[in-house]
């Protein structure tokens, strides 16, 4: 997943009713502003998208799969393959994409939580802006153009570490990840569990963007798969 990463599992759940004891701290209004207008360059789908239908074709290490995929939001995901654990990953790619490029209000997700600078600058991925949230925290590192350049989220006893390396511009004011790399540890040991690199490309069809081509390479010891997208239809 790519931006569903950048809010941890907790924005999910509501947030504490107001009149509640439980004591948060302030927030940050330039902070708030700041990262609602980064997370808003992100490119989505339409008001009302019913969604599309594509051919898939993988290749794979044990050679090509071919399939079908059907995508509705806000939560369908249909995949048809030959093969069970690639139809599972598909499933899960897609629903993040979902995630990711459905609408929503930046009060419905991290705005309901405080908000605020974090220390520090890096010349690269600029300012820390940090969300805590119900179940954890999310840090953003956003840069002077106002883009995501690195998310921090730490729940669940995981630490997830998403870098946006390069971009692409989509319509006017918006951008897609092009290249992200993802690691996670586990919180309590440091041990790195899981490390993934992408490379996605994307496709326009009447004003929607979709999923083209990706790339995605595990480490450690395991092989590269990619993943094209065609024949696209819009339902």
């Amino acid at each position: 997943m790519l931006y569903a990463v950048l809010v941890s599992d907790d924005l999910s759940h509501p947030a504490p009713p107001a009149g509640t004891n439980l004591a948060l701290p302030p927030g940050d209004p330039t902070a708030r502003c700041l990262l609602r207008q980064a997370q808003g360059a992100f490119q989505k789908w339409p008001e009302g998208f019913a969604g599309f239908r594509a051919s898939v074709a993988c290749e794979t290490p044990h050679g090509m799969v071919i399939g079908q995929v059907t995508v509705a939001p806000p939560d369908r995901v249909d995949v048809t393959c030959d093969d069970p654990d690639l139809r599972t990953r598909l499933r899960d790619m897609l629903w993040g994409i979902t995630i990711d490029r459905t609408p929503r209000f930046f009060d419905d997700g991290d705005g309901r939580f405080p908000i605020s600078f974090g220390d520090g600058h890096d010349d690269a991925l600029g300012r820390p802006v940090n969300v805590l949230a119900r179940l954890g925290q999310c840090r953003y590192w956003i840069d002077g153009s106002a883009r995501i350049r690195q998310v921090e989220c730490i729940a669940r006893g995981l630490r997830v570490l998403t870098t946006f390396e390069a971009f692409t511009r989509a319509t006017p004011g918006r951008i897609l990840p092009t290249q992200t790399t993802t690691c996670t540890w586990d919180l309590a040991s440091g041990a790195l569990l899981s490390s993934e690199s992408l490379h996605a490309s994307h496709r326009r069809i009447e004003h929607v963007w979709l999923p083209s081509a990706r790339r995605i390479s595990r480490n450690p010891g395991r092989s590269s798969v990619v993943i094209s997208f065609d024949a696209h239809e819009l339902l």
